[in-house]
């Protein structure tokens, strides 16, 4: 381990971190910089959720943007994306509601080979953070409430 690593880790584990050696290394290897290093930790240390201070978080093989003020997907999650391809084998068209970072729409677009994909949340962040995660997809990202957000031309195409 480099001193830089194990400077890291300490200050984790210090800070409380249960798994400071894999937070870690993931902070290493997403910093661009020994500042940003430092600037990170800084954050974790002060209670940041790991996903926030990375700017990322692992979702049914992607690699989601998270930001703060977006809620950060949950493994568990990934569960609910399983069953849904299960069941919508096939399906031309994914619609993702109150979205968040838009991580369970570009997942089913991932495993359903790139239907059509609307996603829709009331919040401007989470709307900004799902736009770049459904973008590989060529997703469209709506802001507003529920249904009301979507485009008229969706009417009658969502089952």
């Amino acid at each position: 381990m480099t001193p830089l690593a194990a400077s890291v880790v300490s200050a984790l584990r210090s800070a409380g971190c249960v798994f400071a050696e894999d937070e870690a290394e993931l902070i290493l290897s997403t910093a661009r910089t020994p500042d940003d290093v430092t600037a990170m930790v800084d954050r974790r240390v002060a209670g940041l959720p790991l996903e926030h201070v990375l700017g990322w978080a692992e979702f049914h093989g992607l690699r989601v943007t998270v930001e703060p003020g977006v809620f950060v997907p949950r493994r568990r999650t990934e569960f609910l994306v399983d069953q849904a391809v299960a069941l919508a084998r096939g399906a031309s068209l994914v619609v993702d509601l109150c979205c968040g970072s838009g991580a369970v729409g570009a997942a089913l677009a991932a495993a359903l080979g790139g239907p059509e994909l609307h996603a829709a949340d009331i919040d401007p962040a989470a709307v900004r953070c799902a736009r770049r995660n459904v973008a590989p997809f060529a997703g469209h990202v709506h802001q507003g409430d529920l249904f009301a957000a979507l485009p008229d031309t969706l009417r009658g195409r969502v089952d």
